[in-house]
């Protein structure tokens, strides 16, 4: 069964494949991610590299996602057992990595996951005031949708010159927050998320219509 760190780590790979496209798009060369060398960069180039490329390593992705290495490597395990993630050309027993980009994540069959089960597996009701960052209804692609008029907002707990005073909502896991600080489309779509979670039906609606943009369904 999927677990709740399982989908940190998926939509950290569905980041890392949006950096990786806007990587290739920016330097307009098909396979310039891969084939980079010390021949053919400039110094931004070379760090938005380094960048993806330490996100590729099993210590730089756990890092990013504030979950010990031994995690992410069982959160990838279960994730390519049950098939949210798809290795090509991979041979049994072979080892899993992630940097030689032969992966690819399964967003049909994640974003069904979402829709269809997450209001019962990981529902969450709203609790007591605290302070922390903004989820939910204060996620920018859902603010031109939904006019949310109560003077405070769901907050997920954490301690941080961010913070502000709102509703506390459990967060699907507990290092979303940490995560969702350094990576704005985590942000976005674990706001989205929260929706699922802790919405109405017709909020639950707009977030899928959403959700399905997000993915290029």
């Amino acid at each position: 069964m999927v677990k709740s760190q399982d989908i940190v780590v998926l939509v950290k790979l569905i980041s890392i494949e949006k950096m990786i496209i806007k990587f290739n798009d920016l330097y307009q060369d098909e396979y310039n991610f891969y084939y980079l060398n010390d021949r053919s960069y400039d110094s931004q180039k070379f760090f938005d590299y380094q960048s993806i490329s330490l996100l590729l390593s099993m210590r730089g992705l756990a890092e990013s996602i504030d979950i010990s290495k031994s995690e992410t490597s069982e959160c990838i395990k279960r994730l390519y057992k049950i098939g949210l993630l798809t290795f090509r050309n991979k041979k049994n027993g072979e080892r899993i990595e992630l940097s030689n980009l032969n992966w690819e994540v399964n967003k049909r069959s994640f974003f069904k996951l979402v829709v269809n089960s997450f209001e019962f597996f990981f529902k969450t009701e709203p609790k007591a005031i605290d302070l922390g960052i903004p989820t939910v209804f204060s996620n920018e692609l859902l603010k031109s949708h939904l006019a949310y008029s109560s003077p405070l907002p769901f907050i997920w707990p954490i301690a941080s010159y961010k913070a502000i005073s709102g509703i506390a909502v459990d967060p699907l896991h507990k290092s979303v927050p940490q995560a969702s600080m350094n990576d704005q489309y985590l942000y976005e779509i674990f706001s989205l998320i929260d929706v699922f979670r802790i919405g109405s039906p017709r909020e639950k609606k707009i977030a899928q219509n959403l959700l399905e943009e997000e993915f290029y369904l």
